[in-house]
């Protein structure tokens, strides 16, 4: 799909403002805080870059050693109009590959399930070779436990695959990495004060359908364990070289 305009689906919820790219920076950094490396002269890969929100992300908090691969023509140019250092390549497993070593800490977000399912492993055994010792990747995916999951899968017609934390686990763990850290958050929280308030509405609707949602799970797969499983659209994880 390299010809494909990835930017034509991108552009349904990402304008081009500085603005809009500062914001969303601003909340990938909020992510990211606890878990980049504290050098700040780490060599850093964001691969399936997009729009450079990740990248901008980086560069706020201090880090120099940047480095985008993306897929897409039309996204690569909007990150060097920003100024970022992108490669535009077609076969991304390739191209990691012939990195060994070289990157101490490596994003992948929202990238993995548009890979083929026969070449996820293989994808992600590439990005360890490539991570120093001790480098990590983030990585972050459509959640197949989320309530929204089917919609979330199919939304975008280049994705191939939704992941459990079992399978997110097992593709991460057979590519070699050691200590895999996936985010269990439900999203429920505290039952929300003052809901005679309609202000607060949303977030009373919110905690009753995730609340409810919990219920089901508790019904449907008592024998799993619960609180490992995120409700979140995306799941995020955390893996250690």
């Amino acid at each position: 799909m390299k010809n494909l305009d990835y930017s034509i689906y991108y552009s349904r919820f990402h304008d081009d403002s500085d603005d809009h790219a500062e914001m969303m920076a601003d909340g990938i950094s909020w992510t990211l805080r606890s878990i980049v490396p504290v050098d700040r002269t780490a060599k850093i890969l964001d691969i399936g870059c997009g729009f450079g929100f990740a990248l901008r992300a980086f560069r706020k908090m201090g880090f120099s050693a940047i480095k985008g691969l993306e897929l897409s023509t039309q996204q690569a140019e909007r990150c060097r109009k920003a100024g970022f250092d992108v490669e535009v390549c077609s076969n991304a497993k390739d191209w990691i590959a012939s990195q060994p070593l070289k990157f101490d800490f490596v994003v992948l977000m929202d990238v993995i399930e548009h890979i083929n399912v026969d070449e996820q492993i293989e994808t992600l055994k590439a990005i360890y070779e490539c991570l120093g010792p001790d480098g990590r990747l983030f990585i972050t995916t459509p959640n197949a436990n989320a309530i929204l999951a089917s919609r979330w899968r199919y939304n975008d017609y280049t994705h191939s695959s939704s992941f459990t934390e079992h399978s997110l686990y097992f593709i991460l763990k057979n590519a070699g990495f050691t200590k895999i850290d996936i985010d269990s958050s439900k999203g429920i929280g505290a039952f929300p004060k003052k809901i005679w308030r309609k202000a607060n509405w949303p977030l009373l609707r919110k905690w009753m359908v995730r609340w409810c949602w919990l219920q089901v799970f508790k019904a449907e797969i008592p024998w799993e364990r619960i609180d490992e499983i995120s409700f979140e659209l995306n799941l995020t994880a955390t893996a250690t070289k």
